[in-house]
C-alpha cells in the first residue's frame, strides 16, 4: 500500500500542478470561456473512453503493467503541453493525459485486491488521501513555478516541465516499489478486452444496485464538473486572484480532502455506513455551491470551497467503496473502471455547457445549476440507502 500511495500521490501532484493554469493556458491561445471549458471537458472524455479499458486490462494482465504504461504516458503528455504553441497541440496533450488518467480505477482495484470488505473503506481512504495530498502540493507548486501576478502572462513552461518530472517519478515508483496484487489463475476465463466504452457497461446487467450507483455517480460528478470547469475563471474575474493565490486555493481544497480521507472518513463509514456519509457529502457540496451564488464575497469563497472539498472527499471515497462491494471478485477492476468512466463522461458533458452558462447567463450560473442537480442526486442517494438496507435484510 505504501508504494501505491506514492504512485497515486505523485501522479495526482503532476496533474493538479497545472489544474489552476489550464484555463489561462487556453485563453492565451485565443480561446473564450465556452471553448476553454470544452478543452477541460475533453480531458474527461478521454478518461471516459480509457478507464474501463485500463480496468479490464488490469483484471486480465495485472495492475502493475497498467500503472507503468499510464505513468509513462502522462509524462509524455506533459512534455507536449510544455511546448504547445497551438490549440491542436494543446488538445493532443490533453487527450493523451486524459487517456492515461484513466488509471485511477486500477489503483482502486489494487486496494480491493489487498483488503477485506470490512476494511476496504479505510483502504480506499488511504488512496484518496494520497490523491488529496497530491492535490495540496501540486497547485501550490504550479502557482510558484508560474510566478507573476497576471494569469495571462505567467510562465507556463516551468509548471508543465515540473509536472512531466513528477509523472516520471510516478513511473519509477511503480517500476521499483510496486508489487503485483492481482494473482491470475492459469485457468481463469479470458474476457475479451473491448475498445467500445459503452459496451463495457453490460457489467451492470441484472445488478440494479450497481446501476443506481452509476446513475448517482453521473449526477454528482456532473454537478461538480461545472464547478471545477469555471471556479478558476470565477475566482479570477470576481476577486482578481493571482496564479499563486489560485494555486493556494486549490491546495487548501486538497488539504481538506487529504485530512478527511486519511483520518476521518474510514471511521465515519464504519460507524454510519457509506450510504449515510454519502448523503451528508451531497448536502455539504450543494451548500457550498449555493454560497457562491448567494453571497459572492471572500468569505463565501472560503466557506464554499471548504464545503465543496468535504463533498469531494466523500464522493471519491464512498462511490468506489459501494461499487466494489457490489462487484464480482474477477470484475472489480472492470466495475471500478466503468464507475470512473461514468464520472469522466459527466466531467465531459458538464464543462461542455458550463462555459456557455458562464459567458452568456451569469458567472454564477454554473454553480446554481450544480446545486439544483444535486437535489436530484440527494433523492437518488436516499433510494440507494433503502436498497442497501433491503439487501442486508
Amino acid at each position: 500500500m505504501v508504494a501505491l500511495f506514492l504512485i497515486v500521490f505523485v501522479g495526482m501532484m503532476g496533474t493538479s500542478l497545472l489544474a489552476p493554469l489550464i484555463p489561462f493556458y487556453a485563453a492565451r491561445l485565443g480561446l473564450t470561456p465556452e471553448y476553454i471549458t470544452v478543452i477541460i471537458g475533453f480531458y474527461a472524455l478521454c478518461q471516459f473512453v480509457a478507464a474501463p479499458m485500463w480496468g479490464q486490462i488490469s483484471d486480465r494482465y495485472g495492475r502493475k503493467p497498467v500503472l507503468l504504461i499510464t505513468s509513462a504516458g502522462s509524462c509524455f503528455a506533459f512534455l507536449l503541453l510544455a511546448y504547445a504553441d497551438s490549440v491542436w497541440v494543446l488538445i493532443l496533450s490533453r487527450a493523451i493525459g486524459g487517456i492515461c488518467a484513466g488509471n485511477l480505477a486500477t489503483a482502486y482495484a489494487y486496494v480491493t485486491d489487498v483488503t477485506t470488505p470490512e476494511n476496504r473503506a479505510s483502504g480506499m481512504g488511504k488512496v484518496g488521501a494520497a490523491f488529496g495530498l497530491g492535490f495540496v502540493l501540486g497547485p501550490a507548486l504550479g502557482g510558484f513555478l508560474a510566478g507573476g501576478e497576471n494569469l495571462m502572462n505567467v510562465n507556463f513552461l516551468a509548471p508543465a516541465l515540473g509536472a512531466a518530472s513528477i509523472a516520471a517519478l510516478a513511473f519509477l515508483c511503480a517500476l521499483f516499489f510496486l508489487t503485483e496484487s492481482r494473482k491470475i489463475a492459469a485457468d481463469q476465463p479470458k474476457r475479451k478486452t473491448s475498445l467500445n466504452p459503452l459496451g463495457r457497461f453490460d457489467v451492470v446487467a441484472g445488478n440494479h444496485g450497481l446501476l443506481l450507483v452509476l446513475i448517482l455517480s453521473f449526477i454528482l460528478l456532473l454537478a461538480s464538473s461545472v464547478r471545477e470547469a469555471t471556479i478558476a475563471l470565477w475566482a479570477h474575474d470576481q476577486f482578481a486572484l493571482s496564479s499563486k493565490q489560485l494555486g493556494f486555493l486549490f491546495a487548501y481544497t486538497g488539504l481538506i480532502i487529504t485530512a478527511l480521507q486519511g483520518a476521518v472518513l474510514g471511521g465515519l463509514s464504519r460507524r454510519f455506513g457509506e450510504e449515510n456519509v454519502l448523503i451528508g457529502g451531497i448536502l455539504a457540496y450543494a451548500a457550498g455551491l449555493a454560497s457562491f451564488v448567494l453571497i459572492q464575497n471572500y468569505e463565501s469563497l472560503i466557506i464554499g470551497t471548504t464545503l465543496n472539498a468535504i463533498g469531494t472527499a466523500v464522493f471519491s471515497n464512498a462511490l468506489p467503496t459501494v461499487s466494489s462491494k457490489m462487484a464480482r471478485t474477477d470484475q472489480r477492476g472492470l466495475v471500478l473502471g466503468v464507475c470512473q468512466s461514468t464520472g469522466s463522461l459527466a466531467r465531459f458533458i458538464g464543462p461542455s455547457f458550463a462555459g456557455s452558462l458562464y459567458a452568456y447567463i451569469a458567472i454564477t450560473a454554473p454553480f446554481a445549476f450544480g446545486a439544483a442537480i444535486l437535489a436530484v442526486g440527494l433523492v437518488l442517494a436516499v433510494v440507494i440507502r433503502h436498497h442497501i438496507k433491503a439487501s442486508r435484510q
